[in-house]
């Protein structure tokens, strides 16, 4: 039983190294053309050193600008959130800006005004981020197809965390080194250095910032 166990765990070895060379020589280097393409075909700029996994969506009829050094993982390359793809949406009129370095995961954006998630920002598997009601709050004008609900701008970090299904809503700024807790609804701004979480979120504590 040992020596089978052994074989087998040798095996699985095996199949790991060679799935993280195959990985990082045809799949992600592919992914990442495949992404750049679909970008353009969408108007966006994309900055220098994309790395992308996976396939997005997107649909750009506003302006979509990445930056240099972005990450995408989309759908299983991250196993958190990996029932999804990484969706961006931006109406017309509306804006998303990707700053430099940023990491995004298996998460939705949707702006009709703006989303801005500036340099060096995470956003964990599955978050939502809507700068939008998308519909009205007065029953009568969700009847009207032309009526849109209330949308205001929302800003993230730089250097900021939004854990894993988190939900950022409209007009919210999430300042420099924030972290919001995995699984919350964020629905006021966060100040720099400051740990919120729950639903909606609220302060938690302050982060002590150490250097190394």
């Amino acid at each position: 039983m040992s020596v089978t166990r052994n074989l087998l765990s040798l095996c699985q070895n095996a199949t790991a190294l060679t799935y993280r060379g195959l990985n990082r020589i045809v799949h992600i280097p592919l992914s990442t053309i495949s992404c750049r393409l679909y970008c353009a075909l969408w108007g966006a700029h994309v900055g220098k050193e994309l790395r992308a996994f996976g396939t997005i969506r997107l649909r750009n009829y506003g302006s979509l600008v990445i930056g240099p050094k972005v990450e995408m993982r989309s759908g299983f390359s991250n196993a958190v959130g990996g029932d999804r793809k990484l969706s961006m949406v931006i109406g017309p009129g509306g804006s998303i800006e990707i700053g430099e370095g940023c990491k995004l995961s298996n998460s939705t954006v949707i702006a009709f005004n703006s989303i801005r998630i500036l340099a060096g920002s995470f956003l964990g598997g599955g978050c939502d981020i809507y700068d939008t009601d998308f519909h009205p709050l007065q029953p009568y004008e969700r009847l009207d197809p032309t009526k849109m609900g209330t949308t205001l701008p929302i800003v993230i970090g730089p250097r900021a965390f939004v854990g894993a299904h988190s939900l950022i809503l409209k007009g919210v700024k999430i300042g420099e080194g924030a972290v919001v807790a995995a699984g919350s609804v964020v629905t006021k701004s966060i100040p720099p250095f400051e740990l919120w979480g729950g639903v909606p979120a609220h302060f938690i504590r302050s982060i002590t910032i150490e250097k190394t």
